[in-house]
């Protein structure tokens, strides 16, 4: 079955670039610009890995059941995606003081350039 070949290879890709970021991150003296290419790199193939997982889901449904499902996150879960990312660049940077607005439109902006990539 094509459908789940597909998922499983994004999901070997989603995962190993997850384990590039964590090693990467856990670097005494982290590179920032690395930690935000692969941070892009996690995006992109998140974004593939959902849209192979819910083409598997469509497919193991009854073809009398099959509908098509919300393909896009809801506002809200996007805005605590971007949350996430925006925390995890200000840990990679130490946790500095004030730099909350930098750290948030960074992460919005590498939501943006992943799902452009994608």
């Amino acid at each position: 079955m094509e459908a789940w070949r597909a998922y499983q290879q994004a999901f070997h890709d989603f995962s190993g670039c997850v384990r590039h970021l964590q090693t990467i991150t856990t670097d005494p003296h982290p590179d920032q610009a690395a930690i935000e290419a692969a941070i892009i790199e996690v995006e992109k193939t998140r974004l593939v890995y959902d849209s192979c997982r819910d083409a598997l889901a469509v497919h193991l449904l009854p073809v009398s059941s099959r509908t098509t499902l919300p393909l896009a996150d809801s506002p809200e879960a996007i805005d605590e995606h971007i949350k996430s990312i925006a925390g995890l660049l200000w840990e990679s940077a130490g946790r500095p003081d004030g730099t909350a607005d930098e750290d948030w439109r960074r992460a919005q902006d590498i939501v943006r350039r992943a799902a452009t990539a994608a």
